[in-house]
């Protein structure tokens, strides 16, 4: 491993602090649903979700975005939170940034994600806004909630 994966690496154990903490109280999930058709709805559905974590399956931080920084002009919307930091991928862990976004297909594809916590205990489905991958230790998504599951 570089020194680069071992810093991640280390990242990557830290950020699971707070869980084991029990501080962490949301799940984020990316739900991908595929048709064998041409079009969504057509043929056979395959779902798939995907667990965003860090090191031993802890979720990681879900913030809301505030008012205050809604009313200094984010284009945000209530109802939107930011997820991570999420540690990219190394040797033996991390999150890959195609499984953050994964690939759609022309019309056959679906993605979006979803929080189950406090504030959404039956689980909710958010859209991506905004991906941050400009850090080389952590992504940052901001989503916008859409609908409930």
């Amino acid at each position: 491993m570089t020194f680069r994966d071992d810093l991640r690496a280390i990242c990557h154990e830290v950020r699971a602090i707070p869980a084991d903490l029990g501080v962490r109280p949301y799940t984020v999930a990316i739900v991908t649903r595929a048709w064998s058709g041409d079009e969504p709805g057509q043929g056979t559905l395959t779902t798939t979700t995907t667990a965003i974590t860090e090191a031993n399956g802890a979720p990681p931080k879900v913030r809301s975005v505030s008012g205050e920084e809604l009313l200094l002009g984010t284009t945000h919307d209530t109802g939107t939170v930011e997820v991570g930091p999420i540690t990219p991928d190394f040797p033996g862990g991390g999150t890959l940034i195609a499984a953050l976004a994964p690939v759609v297909g022309n019309g056959q594809t679906q993605f979006h994600f979803v929080l189950t916590g406090p504030d959404y205990p039956n689980g909710a489905n958010f859209a991506c806004r905004e991906y941050s991958t400009d850090h080389g230790y952590h992504y940052k998504l901001t989503l916008e909630r859409v609908a409930d599951t």
